[in-house]
Parts: C-alpha cells; structure tokens; sequence
C-alpha cells in the first residue's frame, strides 16, 4: 500500500517528535496512540484504562502518547497509517472505513444477536482460530488486540415494527447492513448523520431511524421525537470497533513488555461488560425519569424467529459477496463466526438497552 501524503506527514511528524523527546526518555519505550470515537465512548474508556493500567504495570518503562477524537487522524486514516507505522496502536473500524483492506473483519452482522459480550469473545475466538482473518491484519501489518460490539441497535420513529413487512413503504434512516434489512422489509434506506436523521424524524422528514444505539438515542433526545422504539426483530449488535497494534512496534518489544500488554489486554473483555451493562442502566434510568411516552416493542421468540427466516440468509449472502475479493470461505467464516457467538451466548450477561429499560420500568 502506497503511503497518503498526509499519512507520510503524521509519521515524519511523528519521528521528530521522538527524536526531540530520545535524550531526556532514553530509558521508555513510547509508543503512540490514535483514536477517532468519542472520549466518552466505552471503546475510548477501554483505550484509556488499558493504556493507564501498561504504564502502570510496566512501571513506567512503556509510555503512550495519545491523541483522542482524531486529533492526529481521522477515522478513515486510523488504519492505514497503524499499518504505516505513523502509530503504534489504535482502535478504529476498519471494516467500515477501509473495507477493500479489510472485508472480513465486518462479520459483525445485524439479526446475529442481542448479547454483546458473546461478541466480544466469538471475535477473539475467530481471530485466534481462523488463518483468513488473521491474515487480513497480519498482511497489512496490524495485529489485532480485541474488538468490541458498539450497543445495540433498534429502530426509532412514527410507527410500530413488529414485522419486516411493517416497514415497506416507509423512509428510515439507515446505512451499511441494517440498510439491507431495510430493503427486504420493503422499505427505503436512507443514508444520514445521526444528528441530521434525529432532526429529519423530529419533523416527520423521516418516518424512523435505525442505526440508532440505545444510549445514544437516549443521550440525544431521540425517545422525545418519536412514538416508538422497536428492537426490530432482535436486530442487535451490528458493528464493532476493533483495537490494533502495529506489528513491527509490538516484535521490538521485550518478552516483559510484550507480557504486560498480553495481560492487560487479555482483561479487556471483562472490563467491556461490567461498563457497558452500567451504561445501558444509566440510559435507562434517564429515559425513565424524563418521561418521555415512548412505546417500546420488544420481540416476541416466534417474531424473533420469523424475523431470522428473512434476514439469516440475507446477511449471510452479503457476507460471502463482501468476502469474495479476498476468499472462497466466506460462508465458512460467517457460520463459524455465528458458531461461536451461540457458544458464549448462554452464559452472556448483557442486557440490550431497551429490555433494560423495561425491565426498569416495569420495576416503578
């Protein structure tokens, strides 16, 4: 890959900055960290822990200059230039932005499932188990550290869903896969901002919003602008952004190092479920207490069931179509992904917002 101009800038940028800093932290390892979510973002949260918790088990000798918000790069220059070396690590979506890079890792497919933290470990299980997926990061020189399930998503607006058949005819906003599931419910996707589609539905531009998670619907008003929320079938987690380091940076560690940074990321998980469930809760709780009459329709099985007959197969294709440029295993990457997934999902202790709120309700 052919290094941008403004990649080549950021990493000469980035080596005289090193060289400036050698003589008075000759004895630290720096390593340098971008990111583009929001600071307040769970997958930002993670970053910040995991990077306070290397500086501090390592005592000091590994160091992470750190620039948040795309404050060095924005999100669609976040993996090439990890590749490029012009940072160390980093947590992007790579499958969103540079998809011809990286097809496969966009396995995170809607109507898969409700429960994030069967994600987070049906990933890393694939990752460390299949050559295909490993081979899209390690070609491009990144190693993968975890990828985590952004919350899940539901459908926001005028009308109930109860059905795939209930959205025919109307305009939603919608993008990447839940676009598809638009399509095959009959309905018309239209590709927005969040900002511009919660404006677009408040004045009936719009007739619903997907691509919507729960605790950002909430944090932004959505619940006050429309008269239901559907979880659409069980839709669920649909993306994820996923945490890398570069390779070369990683092999020039020491094995001690090397070790910190196996150990703490090896935590991440667990760290992901215990915050995202406290998240959920508080966007719960503020839906709740700011009385918004919102009708919220929750799956039944048999309609989560019939929801699966029409999307399974959908997603699954497009799966395979996306694969195809780089290998003949699509179908076999998406059962194995879903495999796992069905493996962690009984034992999974996330609770999608919406039932969370529900659930809370009902409780008052």
């Amino acid at each position: 890959m052919k290094p941008s101009l403004k990649i080549r800038n950021i990493v000469y940028a980035v080596v005289a900055a090193s060289i400036s800093t050698a003589g008075t932290a000759w004895a630290e390892t720096k390593l340098v960290y971008a990111g583009y979510i929001s600071e307040r973002s769970i997958a930002t949260t993670l970053d910040t822990w995991f990077m306070d918790q290397v500086e501090a088990r390592s005592g000091g000798d590994i160091k992470f200059e750190r620039y948040y918000g795309g404050a060095l790069m924005k999100a669609p220059d976040i993996y090439p230039g990890l590749a490029q070396g012009a940072v160390d690590f980093a947590t992007g979506t790579p499958q969103a932005y540079n998809p011809k890079d990286y097809p496969l890792s966009n396995v995170v497919l809607p109507w898969i499932t409700e429960k994030a933290d069967a994600v987070v470990y049906a990933f890393r299980d694939l990752y460390e188990g299949n050559a295909d997926l490993q081979k899209e990061f390690s070609s491009q020189g990144v190693k993968m550290m975890w990828a985590l399930p952004f919350p899940d998503g539901g459908i926001w607006g005028s009308f109930p869903v109860r059905m795939p058949e209930d959205m025919n005819g109307k305009r939603i906003r919608a993008v990447a896969a839940i676009a598809w599931g638009v399509e095959a419910g009959g309905g018309s996707p239209v590709p927005m901002s969040f900002a511009d589609a919660v404006e677009a539905v408040n004045r009936n531009a719009l007739d619903a919003m997907a691509n919507t998670p729960f605790d950002s619907a909430v944090n932004n008003g959505v619940p006050k602008v429309v008269a239901y929320a559907s979880d659409a079938g069980r839709l669920g987690i649909n993306s994820v952004s996923i945490a890398s380091l570069n390779q070369a940076s990683y092999d020039r560690l020491s094995d001690a190092q090397k070790a910190v940074i196996n150990e703490v990321a090896a935590e991440v998980p667990g760290r992901y479920v215990e915050l995202i469930n406290a998240s959920m809760s508080k966007a719960a709780e503020r839906f709740l207490e700011e009385g918004a009459e919102t009708e919220v329709i929750l799956a039944t099985d048999e309609e989560a069931a019939k929801w699966q007959e029409v999307m399974g197969p959908l997603m699954r294709s497009k799966y395979i179509e996306m694969a195809s440029s780089v290998t003949e295993n699509g179908g076999a990457i998406y059962d194995q992904f879903v495999e796992l997934v069905r493996k962690y999902e009984p034992e999974a202790v996330y609770t999608p917002g919406l039932a969370t709120y529900v659930k809370l309700k009902a409780g008052h």
